[in-house]
């Protein structure tokens, strides 16, 4: 391994709330996009038109 360190990375200390924010964020994120996936999949991937509703 180059550089020769002295052991792994040590991240900073992150407020729990800054975590659990980013957790509720991230997840609703891909909540969303798997709900959009569902609703606009077949139009978006050629499968279906999408005025034929």
């Amino acid at each position: 391994m180059a550089g020769g360190g002295s052991g792994p990375i040590k991240a900073p200390h992150v407020p729990p709330v800054y975590r659990f924010a980013a957790t509720a964020l991230g997840a609703s994120m891909w909540f969303f996009l798997m709900y959009r996936a569902r609703k606009d999949g077949p139009a978006l991937l050629g499968w279906k038109h999408p005025w034929d509703h």
